[in-house]
């Protein structure tokens, strides 16, 4: 099974054609195995004390091997591959 809600982006990985993500309102961002019709990683934007943030956009670094993606609270987040955690999130106020 997929998204809960609205799904706001679909997004090809840069050099491997069977992998897509898929983010949107429900806060889920999916990586998606297209030869296999399976999900392959899950990430959540779980916001503390405010519940989930919905994914406005993400994209896929050169690599692939990294994402980022912005959310409805203005958050910019980093991902990677190696944890389902963010790498980074910068400061409310900077």
């Amino acid at each position: 099974s997929g998204h809960d809600d609205e799904v706001f982006v679909l997004e090809t990985h840069p050099f491997d054609p069977r992998i897509m993500m898929s983010a949107g309102h429900d806060g889920n961002i999916y990586i998606w195995d297209l030869s296999k019709g399976v999900k392959i990683r899950n990430f959540f934007n779980m916001i503390e004390g405010q519940g989930h943030g919905a994914i406005f956009d993400c994209k896929f670094s050169a690599d692939g091997q990294h994402f980022a993606c912005t959310d409805s609270h203005g958050h910019l987040l980093v991902f990677g591959f190696g944890c389902s955690k963010a790498y980074e999130k910068i400061p409310d106020q900077m």
